[in-house]
């Protein structure tokens, strides 16, 4: 983290000083990771890739107001490590009051739920490249864009480490209906968790409505989902389970089952530290689809970092989704083709198994 007051003095030079030093605590912050990482799907070539790692940098502070209130500001933006350019507040981008009673955030925020939850049980690489979970039920948070735009969310104060968090979001505020998009959909997400010490256990519900605009009715995709990680100091333990259900939603749009239809998603992720040395294991199990036979998968990940700092790392891993096998289904009129349909690589087609090796550098400031 760099204090920007640090820099008044070479700013002063390009006119901008006064405007710095009004921020009385301003912080600039970042991290770049980029690895280079070799894919294979089943039945086609290798391909290998220099990947970045949802590398970023931001801006965050505060003004105290006096009486316990403080306003409070982020704006983070993703750039792409690997081949330049990047997308101006495209991430995390909030105004906010922070005070006894709470905190209150306005703008481009990803749900709490998912920093409750997943982000916890990420642990070799915190859920990026081609090694993230690749069971993560995107349209349950935002199918479009995964961090919920035009939000507004409030966090409780800490009761012994206990804290719960309400998110609500108009999402893109279309206001017009399309072929397959609704008119005004909109998340929510209601999140509790308790840190104390080497526990955290996280658990809360997220669904998205209105999506959609298919002819079974208003689309629904929602996570129910309970996580815990508990550090033994020799060893980090975490699991998550997690419950799906998708309703004339993000299925329909992926694979063309309509209907309802739930599953079943769980992971462990397990740590062992020595030295500046990290051994990572991380598997997921993703279940079938109600209704449905072959559409689940597994997915094994197997990481080492080494800590050259507490900021920088080099890393390698391998990671493996089994999908079940191809099938052509002849229920619902024959629509869903395929086994599982999660694939490292877009275009891909379902049912076929992923392995990617990879090697990388990260570093935060």
């Amino acid at each position: 983290m760099l204090n920007v007051k640090t820099l008044a003095v070479a700013l002063a030079a390009i006119g901008v000083a006064g405007s710095v030093q009004a921020q009385s605590n301003v912080t600039i912050y970042g991290r770049l990771n980029t690895s280079l990482e070799s894919t294979k799907v089943q039945g086609s070539s290798r391909v290998t890739q220099l990947v970045n790692n949802n590398s970023r940098i931001g801006f965050r502070g505060n003004e105290d107001l006096g009486s316990g209130l403080a306003a409070i500001f982020q704006m983070e933006s993703g750039f792409n490590s690997d081949a330049g350019g990047g997308t101006l507040a495209g991430r995390d981008t909030w105004v906010g009051l922070k005070g006894n009673l709470g905190t209150v955030k306005l703008g481009n925020i990803t749900s709490p739920l998912y920093y409750a939850t997943h982000d916890y049980i990420s642990l070799h690489n915190h859920d990026t490249g081609n090694s993230s979970d690749m069971f993560l039920w995107v349209p349950a948070y935002d199918p479009e864009n995964f961090r919920n735009r035009n939000s507004i969310t409030y966090a409780s104060p800490s009761f012994g480490g206990f804290v719960v968090e309400a998110h609500y979001s108009l999402v893109n505020e279309q206001g017009t209906e399309t072929a397959t998009r609704n008119d005004k959909p909109y998340h929510y997400s209601l999140t509790g968790t308790y840190d104390n010490g080497p526990l955290h256990v996280g658990f809360g519900f997220g669904e998205t409505k209105k999506f959609y605009n298919f002819a079974g009715g208003d689309s629904k995709d929602n996570a129910l989902i309970l996580s815990a990680l508990y550090d033994f100091k020799s060893v980090v333990v975490g699991g998550l389970w997690e419950r799906n259900k998708s309703d004339n939603g993000g299925l329909e749009a992926q694979t063309g089952l309509t209907g309802s239809h739930t599953r079943n998603h769980y992971r462990v992720a397990v740590m062992v530290p020595f030295g500046a040395n990290e051994v990572h294991l991380n598997y997921g199990v993703a279940r079938d689809w109600s209704s449905t036979n072959d559409t689940g998968a597994k997915q094994l990940t197997l990481a080492y970092n080494y800590n050259l700092s507490k900021r920088t790392k080099v890393y390698a891993l391998w990671t493996k989704v089994d999908n079940d096998k191809q099938k052509v289904s002849t229920d619902f009129g024959g629509a869903y083709d395929g086994g599982g349909a999660y694939s490292f690589l877009s275009g891909s087609a379902a049912g076929l198994d992923n392995t990617s090796f990879g090697v990388g550098l990260r570093h935060n400031f």
